[in-house]
């Protein structure tokens, strides 16, 4: 307004100038409430807001809500949002950040920086009775933290009532009707949309930035903005320069797990017990609401957890064996039913597990129709979530580099010392050695590869080896002095040899003689060897 007053005056004051030429009286100059009547009677509030504020947040703000009652059942229809939360954390790691080398404090330093600047809320709402069904907290919102929030949303939530100590009752397990949420990269995309058919829920996109379109869920963002968001330490304010002379920053002291507790119970025990004076709450409190139409009308259908595993839950391609299979190297999975298929199947098969409940596992096998349902086996991890595995694993395997030298130190040395041992024990007992030197395997190398062929000796069957002789006492070539007549087979009447009378020499012939050798010989003496 001062603008346009301003610009007003710069006209009239031109123009009494050209009256004075003319001994014209000067026109006064109006008044801001003068040039604000003025610009009321031209412009409607919306028309003002339009052309101030933007078509899209004068849809927002005096656009026509719903009037009607749009769920009757619990779990029939439900909204989700994301939303870039307006508070600072912290992502410093408690308890072990002095033992960190100073480029492991570096790269925590870079991460916390990011993860400052980038954390977003996810909240799931129950229209029917205004309940939040699952809310996630993470830094980077895609498909992952949306396949997140759909996970928590479809199973029961006792047990983050349980470990936050909560005293309000928690939504249970239940199924999905229908599901709306706006065009963000995080919510629309291939992996949520497949996740959902799966599961036999209906999804509806709406435009981003329209509340009119989802206003329930943009209703509970405000409310949980006002009441808990804007009283944590780091908060940054709904709009730049809404705190000056706070530093949000050096305030931001919460990590991301504080802050899900935080947020855990203001969903389970302060929000359920506000009063909603929404479309079809007439006052009451959600948790009144839920426990009417829990007794009335009941929850929508519960999933199938096969279903449910398979199209929420995250897969693993694995080899089983003969125990099973084993998931992130520490769990162990099997049932008899899927030992028994295994039986005809050679392969990968597909394991799926809740990162939230480590108990029970489907088996998906290539070609075969069935699922099977697995059994923890390590029961030591059962009510564990992966998370918390896998912290668990890194505690056990975290080690002090100095307790890491002193024990690889301890294994060189008896090692060292075992080997000197046998060595010492051989040489005492002269006994051979059982393996080849360097220089023995490179000659025998040389001659596998150098183009010749190795001819081995033919050793007849009547014949022994040199130098048992001496020791043997029976074998193949060896024959007893005694005992026996004749050593070769020549008749033993004979005893001497008849002349033969001599015969014209002849050409000698080619073809073969058919009459049999002559054996020349005498009878050989008891006890000779001949």
């Amino acid at each position: 307004m001062a603008n346009v007053h301003g610009y007003l005056a710069a006209l009239i004051n031109r123009e009494n100038r050209q009256r004075a030429l003319n001994d014209l009286p000067a026109l006064p100059v109006p008044s801001h409430q003068s040039v604000l009547r003025h610009r009321k009677e031209l412009l409607t509030p919306t028309e003002y807001m339009v052309a101030n504020k933007g078509e899209r947040y004068a849809r927002n703000k005096r656009g026509r809500g719903h009037s009607d009652v749009r769920a009757l059942m619990i779990g029939e229809f439900c909204e989700m949002d994301e939303c870039r939360a307006s508070l600072i954390t912290s992502a410093k790691a408690k308890g072990y950040w002095h033992t960190l080398s100073e480029g492991m404090k570096k790269a925590m330093e870079w991460a916390d920086e990011e993860i400052r600047s980038r954390l977003s809320i996810l909240v799931m709402i129950d229209v029917a009775t205004r309940m939040p069904l699952a809310w996630v907290v993470s830094d980077q919102p895609k498909a992952e933290a949306t396949m997140q929030l759909l996970r928590m949303a479809t199973r029961d939530k006792t047990r983050e009532r349980h470990i936050y100590g909560c005293e309000g009752e928690a939504m249970p397990a239940m199924g999905l009707g229908m599901v709306r949420n706006d065009n963000g990269t995080g919510l629309r995309n291939a992996e949520v949309k497949s996740a959902l058919m799966g599961i036999a829920s209906a999804n509806t996109d709406v435009r981003t930035h329209a509340s009119a379109d989802k206003p329930y869920v943009e209703r509970m963002f405000g409310t949980t903005e006002s009441i808990l968001l804007k009283l944590l330490h780091g908060y940054t304010g709904r709009k730049a320069g809404e705190l000056p002379g706070y530093d949000a920053k050096k305030s931001g002291v919460l990590d991301i797990d504080l802050l899900y507790e935080i947020l855990t119970k203001f969903f389970i025990d302060e929000y359920p017990s506000l009063k909603h004076t929404g479309v079809g709450m007439s006052g009451r409190r959600p948790a009144e609401v839920y426990q009417e139409l829990n007794e009335t009308r009941e929850t929508f259908r519960l999933l199938d957890e096969y279903l449910r595993r398979v199209h929420l839950d995250w897969p693993f391609k694995l080899q089983p064996n003969d125990e099973g299979v084993r998931v992130l190297e520490g769990l162990f999975y099997s049932s008899d039913k899927l030992q028994a298929a295994l039986e005809h199947h050679q392969g990968k098969v597909t394991v799926y597990i809740d990162p939230d409940d480590l108990n029970f596992a489907t088996a998906v096998i290539p070609r075969d129709p069935k699922r099977y349902r697995l059994a923890l086996q390590t029961t030591v991890f059962a009510d564990l979530t992966v998370s918390e595995f896998l912290e668990l694993m890194t505690q056990y395997r975290r080690e002090n580099p100095e307790l890491t030298t002193l024990y690889e130190d301890r294994i060189a040395k008896v090692r060292l010392e075992r080997h000197e041992q046998l060595k010492k024990i051989g040489v005492e007992r002269r006994l051979p050695r059982n393996y080849v030197n360097v220089g023995e395997a490179r000659k025998k190398a040389r001659s596998l590869f150098a183009s010749s062929r190795l001819v081995t000796t033919h050793v007849p069957i009547d014949t022994v080896a040199p130098g048992t002789l001496a020791t043997a006492i029976s074998g193949p070539g060896i024959l007893p002095l005694g005992g026996v007549n004749l050593i070769d087979h020549a008749p033993a009447e004979t005893t001497s040899t008849p002349a033969i009378p001599a015969r014209k020499s002849k050409p000698k012939s080619t073809k073969p003689s058919s009459e049999p050798p002559v054996r020349l010989g005498r009878p050989a003496q008891k006890g000779e060897l001949l």
